[in-house]
């Protein structure tokens, strides 16, 4: 388990996982190769309209709600890719949208939604509603209960204001991006593998807002600061059993 690996990662894996267990936000910084960007993460089963009017404020970034891969299969959750190409067969000009792939690979978006009893959807008390309500579905899914496919069609509607977004089914051994990033993270605290994510943005450059910055907030904000390298390294260990 975590206390195995060295104290350095250890430490820092501990400490985010308890933050998850409290229904607290961890940072996390991908790659400086990839993205190079910081989101702001919870796990959805935790989620209040607190945390979603900090992300919006703090972070500014799309809030967006992974899912495991196994999980989102069960809901019947596509990939937006795989409906584009579906729909490029009557709308022939939507199959340019998907020749080609942002600088950081493959896409992880799935649909949007609000659930049913939302009302515009868009308010931090409709999302955050949203949020847990897909958590709440996604748990039982993890249970085996039987006709969560059709439950879920019917406890929410499409487009809507919280965005989807399906893990890898290898998690980080397919694809090393906030999605599976977080979703490990939510697996490792033994919670609901289902995460909130926001990218944190700069007011001032108007770009993604840069590492110390995000540290920064960290520290002055009480919580803990993960780089994706913490979180791929002890996940290449377990899987070749040295943790």
């Amino acid at each position: 388990m975590l206390s195995k690996m060295s104290d350095r990662p250890s430490t820092i894996l501990s400490d985010a996982v308890l933050s998850l267990r409290q229904g607290r936000f961890v940072l996390i910084h991908d790659f400086d190769r990839r993205e190079n960007e910081t989101d702001m993460v919870i796990v959805a089963q935790h989620v209040t309209p607190d945390h979603v009017r900090a992300m919006r404020k703090d972070a500014g970034g799309l809030i967006c709600v992974a899912i495991r891969f196994d999980i989102a299969d069960k809901l019947g959750l596509p990939y937006m890719p795989d409906i584009l190409k579906l729909a490029s067969k009557e709308y022939p000009n939507l199959s340019e949208l998907i020749n080609s792939q942002a600088s950081y690979g493959r896409s992880a978006f799935s649909i949007s939604v609000n659930h049913r009893e939302t009302f515009t959807g868009i308010t931090d008390i409709d999302r955050a509603t949203t949020i847990r309500e897909i958590a709440k579905l996604c748990n039982l899914a993890m249970k085996g209960l039987d006709g969560v496919k059709d439950r879920f069609a019917k406890s929410f509607r499409s487009p809507g204001h919280v965005q989807l977004l399906i893990a890898s089914e290898g998690l980080i051994s397919e694809r090393n991006g906030h999605t599976e990033l977080s979703v490990y993270l939510a697996q490792l605290a033994g919670l609901i593998p289902v995460t909130v994510i926001c990218e944190m943005l700069d007011d001032e450059t108007h770009k993604s807002l840069l590492t110390p910055s995000a540290k920064e907030y960290a520290k002055k904000h009480h919580m803990p600061f993960v780089d994706g390298h913490d979180i791929e390294s002890y996940f290449r260990a377990h899987m070749k059993g040295l943790v």
